[in-house]
């Protein structure tokens, strides 16, 4: 298991702009692919927002990816 924090972004989209894959963006400038479809869908609502994410640690297609098992939205540090 694995956990990180850091920024959900955008990682593909379609051909109608719809987001497909996410990535979460760490404050040490480490980028993870998150992988599981449903999780996913959880976490598309939280784009450019700050959470935590807990997983297994993997390598897809050559990239950091976590499996996501958990995660939350990290409140607001104004």
């Amino acid at each position: 298991m694995i956990c990180v924090e850091g920024i959900i972004i955008p990682a593909s989209w379609d051909n109608k702009g719809n987001v497909l894959d996410l990535i979460i963006a760490t404050r040490d400038e480490e980028e993870y692919l998150l992988v599981d479809k449903d999780q996913i869908a959880k976490l598309k609502p939280l784009l450019r927002q700050e959470v935590e994410i807990k997983g297994i640690l993997h390598t897809k297609e050559g990239r950091k990816a976590i499996q996501v098992k958990k995660f939350s939205k990290l409140k607001s540090q104004v």
